[in-house]
């Protein structure tokens, strides 16, 4: 069985309502059942199991509300963690950095989400270089897209064949004028 840390943002948000709703109908249940036995006893009794029903409302409140909170407080302390470190990661992306690493923590949409920020940086990295070896002279380098619709591979592929046939061309008139 999964773990609820690797368990997808939805299915938790689910699971934790579904806690709550039953939470609930078993508050309602023994509210029911405790006044329907109220009603019927004589009303020397009735005082007595009105204020134990009081107190027993009030700690299943409590401890109701204490479910939730912490619900609350671990599921909105997933979604600000998440959108954290992938703000980090675009925020270093958007700077310019390639040398850096999406790091996810578990397997909901926020890991699925990093998983996809990691091909994004592993992609711009290995253009990076190619421009690189490109800016530095090395014409041989191979420019391999990712698909028709890559659009940055697709401009290295076409800027290293361009180089390459002018180079050719230049080093052919070299060689006529040579031969003349």
């Amino acid at each position: 069985m999964k773990s609820f840390k690797d368990m997808k943002m939805y299915t938790k948000l689910v699971i934790c309502f579904c806690i709550v709703a039953v939470l609930l109908i078993l508050t309602l249940y023994t509210g029911y059942t405790t006044a329907a036995t109220i009603i019927g006893l004589d009303s020397e009794r009735q005082p007595g199991y009105l204020s134990s029903y009081a107190y027993f409302t009030a700690v299943i409140f409590i401890i109701e509300t204490i479910i939730t909170s912490g619900i609350s407080i671990s599921m909105t302390r997933g979604i600000r963690m998440g959108m954290s470190r992938l703000t980090k990661v675009a925020d270093e992306l958007a700077a310019g950095k390639i040398n850096i690493e999406a790091k996810k923590k578990c397997n909901d949409e926020f890991g699925i989400l990093m998983d996809d920020f990691q091909k994004v940086i592993d992609n711009t990295r290995i253009n990076a270089e190619i421009a690189q070896a490109v800016a530095n002279g090395d014409m041989t380098v191979e420019v391999t897209p990712k698909s028709s619709e890559d659009v940055l591979g697709n401009a290295l592929k076409k800027m290293v064949e361009s180089n390459n046939y002018t180079l050719g061309n230049i080093r052919e008139a070299a060689q006529q004028v040579s031969t003349s």
